[in-house]
């Protein structure tokens, strides 16, 4: 690898924790940890989901959410329910509580992530949404 491309690759996985460091800080700021702010975050926007699709979408391992469902449930901000028709599924919603809650909290989320990458060009962030 030419050193021009070992300084690139080095400047990404700086900058890549950088911007997580204070994605992680401000998150921890509303109370949650980045795993339950990812939770709250995908149902907000999701509606009700099966176990195994957040754990999917917010990358995290069967055991984690199993913890992180856990811990909301016990703040009621989430409920769990097990499927009618498999037992072996269960679905997450958000309670009201937990609806009042991220959304008062999301936007500031929003509105701090488009202040932290607000030097970010444009067509940047577009190229990266190819999913």
């Amino acid at each position: 690898m030419k050193k021009n491309r070992l300084k690139f690759v080095l400047a990404l996985a700086r900058t890549h924790n950088s911007i997580f460091d204070a994605i992680g800080r401000d998150i921890q700021g509303y109370g949650f940890t980045v795993s339950e702010f990812g939770v709250l975050e995908f149902l907000y926007h999701t509606g009700e989901q099966s176990v195994q699709k957040i754990a999917e979408k917010i990358l995290v391992t069967s055991g984690t959410i199993t913890y992180v469902i856990d811990k909301l449930q016990k703040q009621g901000l989430v409920l769990r329910k097990q499927c009618e028709t498999d037992k072996r599924v269960y679905f997450v919603a958000l309670t009201p509580e937990g609806e009042e809650t991220i959304s008062r909290i999301f936007p500031l989320h929003e509105a701090f992530l488009n202040e932290l990458l607000s030097g970010v060009d444009e067509e940047l962030i577009k190229a990266g949404l190819n999913d």
